[in-house]
């Protein structure tokens, strides 16, 4: 049955995966945290995919969009056997999953992470006959956007690269114009940084989970392991005293059994906390999102998700490699 919902990660998880073979995304606007959510729920047999969205550097340059990560999307989600092609339109304004499964979602949210993880939205998932109508309204948009081939889309994205000054000083005249809230703005370990402590640790966590980073299993699952990371540093930025106990949690010869469970420790009333607290907070310079390491997470980690797959191993598996990474970049704990 139809229903009207207010979107979220959950809910996007559950359109994508109703995917059989096709799959369009049609959004104003997108950003990564969004597109990582697509990523790790589009399913295998999906075997085509289509993007409508606006293509406008004053976008780019003011943050409202992110083609940089579109690029990179397309890049990790394509294949020899999945196309990826992109059409635009200037004056774009639809939000609409739809895919040739049984479910499709319209309404108010881009593809970003606050039209799925911190706006007040409304939507309607699709079902039925519904869907039907839905893909006679999209065929007949279809031939008000323009195609975009990958060159000229990559020049796209080059140029606005080549305006990053321009965009930092943009974003920080908004930022000084926007009301302050829980968000920290200290300087954190870049994951490059995280990611070097994993090739120089001879323990076999820290190879696994270097291995998922770098999807050489081919999971498409590296989003779980960055976000994680964040937001155990994160956590730990706010909550000091637990530094030492991270920094010494064992990483060798663990059984799946044996991967630390932030929830089963002394420290699940301060996570509970800092989700609280901190359960909105982004930070484009760094790539994370909290909202979107929720949207990885199931119910018993803290998190929003209520389907299968998941990200509670990789999270589970980075908190003893953070805690130790940490401590070199922190110094000595409290």
């Amino acid at each position: 049955m139809s229903a009207w919902v207010s979107p979220d990660v959950a809910r996007l998880d559950e359109v994508v995966a109703a995917a059989r073979g096709r799959l369009l995304l049609c959004s104003p606007f997108v950003s990564p945290p969004a597109l990582n959510i697509v990523a790790n729920a589009l399913p295998k047999k999906v075997n085509a995919l289509e993007v409508w969205t606006r293509l406008d550097s004053r976008d780019w340059l003011t943050g409202a969009s992110d083609p940089e990560g579109l690029l990179n999307f397309i890049r990790q989600v394509e294949g020899p056997t999945r196309p990826v092609i992109v059409r635009k339109s200037e004056r774009l304004h639809a939000k609409i999953i739809l895919s040739d499964g049984a479910k499709a979602m319209a309404g108010s949210a881009n593809l970003t992470a606050g039209g799925f993880m911190r706006n007040i939205e409304a939507g309607r998932v699709a079902t039925g006959r519904e869907v039907e109508q839905l893909r006679v309204l999209v065929a007949e948009m279809q031939p008000k956007l323009q195609s975009v081939s990958r060159r000229q889309f990559e020049r796209f994205v080059a140029r606005c690269i080549a305006a990053a000054e321009t965009k930092k000083a943009i974003l920080d005249l908004i930022g000084q114009k926007e009301p302050g809230g829980a968000q920290s703005r200290t300087a954190l370990m870049p994951y490059g940084d995280f990611l070097a402590y994993l090739r120089s640790s001879r323990a076999k966590l820290a190879k696994d989970i270097l291995l998922i980073a770098n999807n050489e299993d081919d999971n498409n699952n590296q989003g779980k392991v960055k976000q994680a990371f964040f937001g155990v540093q994160r956590f730990l930025q706010e909550y000091p005293r637990h530094r030492p106990a991270a920094a010494n949690l064992p990483i060798r010869n663990l059984s799946p059994r044996d991967w630390f469970n932030v929830m089963e420790s002394d420290m699940a009333d301060d996570w509970r906390r800092f989700l609280n607290d901190f359960g909105q907070e982004t930070r484009r310079e760094y790539e994370y999102a909290i909202p979107t390491l929720r949207g990885y997470l199931t119910v018993a980690q803290g998190g929003t998700r209520t389907g299968g797959g998941g990200g509670d191993n990789e999270f589970k598996r980075v908190w003893p490699l953070a805690g130790r990474a940490l401590r070199r970049f922190w110094g000595s704990p409290p």
